[in-house]
């Protein structure tokens, strides 16, 4: 099984040509809880196109308000398009996947018995970004800044905003 899971992890790397890695400053807000947090994701694209790519994203934040504490872990599929088709520039990145999460807020479970809050569930969002082109002569990192919203349909629908700015892991060149 192992070995399995280590050849699909390699198998993955050598079709991901370009990856984001970095920080986020993420709001989160629920019915009785809202909070500001940090947050890191990793996003590999593939471009399927000169112009659109189909991504991949494994994120985690952390989020903490008087006493209450929210860990989430989103991991979506996406595809994104930039607008004026070169593959830079202003783009749009709706994705969809899962969120893993865990919080220690304390709920009636209904039989008079308390529990912890359930924040795991389905995932929808929506990026919204400008990928920076790199520049002759300077190092070729592309940097990508953007806002993204994201909507978990846990039991209490979570709805997170955030502040991404990153720049490109390059792994191959697009022909």
């Amino acid at each position: 099984m192992k070995i399995k899971l280590t050849f699909l992890f390699v198998a993955c790397l050598l079709f991901v040509v370009k990856a984001n890695a970095q920080l986020e400053v993420i709001h989160l807000s629920t019915k009785n809880f809202k909070a500001w947090g940090i947050g890191a994701f990793f996003n590999g694209s593939v471009p399927v196109s000169d112009a659109d790519y189909v991504t991949a994203e494994l994120g985690f934040g952390v989020f903490s308000s008087n006493q209450n504490n929210i860990a989430l872990a989103p991991l979506v599929a996406g595809y994104r398009y930039t607008f004026n088709r070169t593959g830079v520039g202003l783009y749009a990145e709706p994705n969809a996947g899962y969120t893993f999460g865990g919080s220690d807020i304390q709920v009636n479970n209904g039989d008079g018995n308390y529990g912890d809050q359930k924040v795991s569930g389905a995932a929808a969002g929506l990026t919204v970004g400008y990928l920076f082109p790199t520049s002759e002569g300077a190092l070729p990192i592309q940097f990508n800044l953007g806002v993204r919203y994201e909507h978990i349909f846990a039991p209490v629908g979570i709805n997170m905003v955030s502040l991404r700015i990153a720049h490109a892991f390059c792994f191959g060149r697009r022909d």
